[in-house]
């Protein structure tokens, strides 16, 4: 790079590209991705992008750092609210067990709960370890902080369920074992783990939390911690209920931000993938001249011809519909335990009650999974 080319680039972290921050929550949000120059390169993709490159999704953005999560969680008020949630979590499996709840649960309850409940632990934990993926290649430091919390989340879901399996085994049988056996064995059970291992194998990492959040934890979530935990009721089963209640506030917070993040990529109407590094001035930059050659020129990579609302849709049309057969398809292990839950009428209920109404506010055209496009 020659010096006039050098003199050009405004360094990131001085003015004019500083922002006038209104909160604690932005100030130590903003800016801590390193966006050119880096201490290193990266050496594991083949690809040969940088660490932080627009072309990791097919997303664009006329600003990465323009997102604000909903409720502004940084790591202080998130492990502050979360531990809140775990004290409800342990003081609820506690008193459940003082009171000898779990031990007099019915029979065929607990056996329907090995069947149907347990398995998410391992569900749980494979969309932990794909929302891995998305901190990884993330742009835009309050993206990857949403990502990087609700990773923390499932990974505590698991461990939750697991806790909760451990309690329910010490009167009603083997419930871990069980669970694995069920996720790989059980034919209602395959469509949802087929779900899950495609998800593992989803590159761009906008699609990732759109087929997390948009889709399967929308109608899985409200299915098995919303509607089971009505169940429950029935049977006085205040063991899974209080596990259940917690759980939905994470999953409301895991909601807020998704949609939160694709309404702003949505009205977003950026020109190309290069827009932010262009307005940071970096539109001549040919490389990270300190590494003595340029990485793969972004010049020569075709730009996306959608936008991001017809790649939004392109993608709620590929993945719900998966997600809604891969649920509806656990019917049997439900008619099994006769549990007084019809599927796919409950399915139906939560799209209509709470699917419908989150796409129609983030102004993302949604189509019923019984009459998909």
């Amino acid at each position: 790079m020659s010096a006039d080319q050098s003199s050009q680039i405004k360094p990131i972290r001085e003015k004019p590209f500083t922002w006038d921050t209104k909160n604690e929550y932005e100030e130590v949000t903003l800016r801590m991705q390193t966006y050119m120059h880096y201490h290193y390169r990266n050496i594991f993709d083949e690809r040969d992008y940088d660490l932080y490159d627009p072309r990791y999704t097919r997303i664009k953005s006329s600003d990465w750092e323009a997102f604000r999560d909903p409720k502004r969680y940084w790591y202080t008020t998130y492990t502050r609210d979360r531990k809140n949630l775990a004290i409800e979590v342990e003081n609820g499996f506690k008193n459940a067990q003082e009171l000898g709840i779990i031990e007099n649960l019915p029979s065929q309850w607990a056996d329907a709960l090995r069947d149907i409940y347990t398995p998410l632990r391992h569900i749980e934990y494979g969309e932990n370890v794909q929302m891995q993926h998305v901190i990884r290649y993330a742009l835009g430091t309050p993206i990857e902080q949403c990502a990087t919390f609700q990773a923390y989340d499932k990974t505590g879901r698991a461990q939750w369920i697991t806790l909760w399996a451990m309690n329910m085994q010490e009167h009603h049988g083997n419930f871990l074992d069980h669970s694995k056996e069920i996720l790989l064995n059980e034919p209602a059970y395959q469509p949802l783990r087929s779900y899950a291992e495609e998800l593992l194998v989803t590159n761009d990492w906008a699609e990732v939390i759109l087929a997390e959040n948009l889709t399967l934890d929308l109608l899985l979530g409200n299915l098995m911690y919303k509607h089971l935990t009505k169940e429950a009721g029935k049977f006085n089963d205040y063991h899974l209920s209080v596990l259940n209640l917690t759980i939905n506030k994470q999953m409301k917070w895991q909601s807020d931000w998704a949609f939160a993040l694709f309404k702003h990529f949505a009205n977003d109407k950026p020109t190309s993938r290069w827009d932010y590094l262009k307005s940071l001035g970096y539109e001549e930059w040919p490389g990270d001249y300190r590494w003595g050659r340029t990485l793969t020129d972004p010049r020569e990579t075709p730009e996306e011809n959608l936008s991001n609302l017809e790649i939004i849709q392109e993608w709620v049309e590929k993945w719900y519909p998966k997600a809604y057969k891969a649920i509806l398809a656990l019917a049997p292990l439900f008619e099994k335990h006769n549990l007084g839950i019809d599927l796919e009428q409950t399915l139906k209920q939560i799209e209509e009650e709470d699917i419908i109404p989150l796409y129609k506010k983030a102004g993302i055209p949604f189509h019923c999974a019984a009459s998909p496009v």
